[in-house]
């Protein structure tokens, strides 16, 4: 069940963006496509003047909305400027999949594992790349992602890239998206060389499809979401939840 944080965030997320008539495709498309089509970057800054100036687009009674603002300026300090980067590239420059998002058999204790993430298979020394701009939050050894690089996006807003043969990025670093953070191996509990990606908001992960661009060939993004829920038993290993 999705948290109530987790709903929170995605809340304020949809409403200031309803407030400001950006990213209003994000309701109708992927993230990537509201992106893309919004900016060339994908940091967004929103202030409360305009909030508070567009509240006719949410409802001046709304009650969540005005605790939500309230919590993400503490959170940054000042309440009159939020902060969002939004994933939309792809971690790799050839997306497959060996393993999709949800409720799978995992390939190296048999049971049925919640998946928390894709897992990207590819050739080992692939570069990795960051999928929006932040900062470095980890860069370490973590269990069973082996080599592992985590980006704080800012408010709540996080992306994991596991697995990695080697790592390109210390913590506390600023990225841009787009900048090698890795290169894809098979460290950690792995049986062949890929990427595990996660996107994780509040701490709560979800399906990273809609936060990928869409292929050529594939501009509705219909066939890479058929694609990253497809489970494979021979996948390539990864954590599941709780690892």
């Amino acid at each position: 069940m999705v948290s109530s944080a987790l709903a929170s965030c995605q809340s304020l997320i949809l409403k200031a963006a309803s407030a400001l008539g950006i990213l209003v495709a994000v309701s109708v498309a992927t993230p990537a496509l509201a992106n893309s089509a919004a900016a060339s970057s994908d940091t967004f800054r929103i202030s409360s003047d305009d909030l508070m100036a567009n509240q006719s687009a949410l409802g001046v009674s709304d009650p969540e909305f005005r605790a939500l603002n309230d919590s993400w300026g503490r959170i940054n300090g000042t309440a009159t400027k939020v902060e969002v980067a939004v994933p939309s590239i792809n971690p790799v420059e050839i997306m497959k999949f060996s393993s999709g998002y949800g409720y799978r058999q995992a390939p190296m204790r048999g049971a049925s594992r919640n998946h928390q993430g894709l897992d990207i298979p590819g050739a080992v020394g692939s570069p990795i790349f960051a999928t929006a701009d932040g900062t470095v939050g980890r860069a370490e050894w973590f269990g069973g992602y082996g080599k592992f690089v985590e980006i704080n996006h800012g408010n709540a807003v996080q992306t994991r890239y596991g697995h990695l043969s080697a790592m390109n990025v210390i913590p506390g670093q600023r990225i841009r998206k787009g900048d090698i953070l890795g290169y894809m191996g098979s460290t950690g509990r792995s049986t062949g060389s890929h990427l595990h990606y996660e996107v994780r908001i509040a701490g709560e992960a979800i399906n990273p499809t809609a936060f990928l661009a869409p292929l050529k060939s594939d501009p509705s993004g219909a066939k890479l979401l058929l694609a990253s829920k497809t489970t494979d038993s021979k996948s390539s290993g990864g954590p599941a939840e709780g690892e």
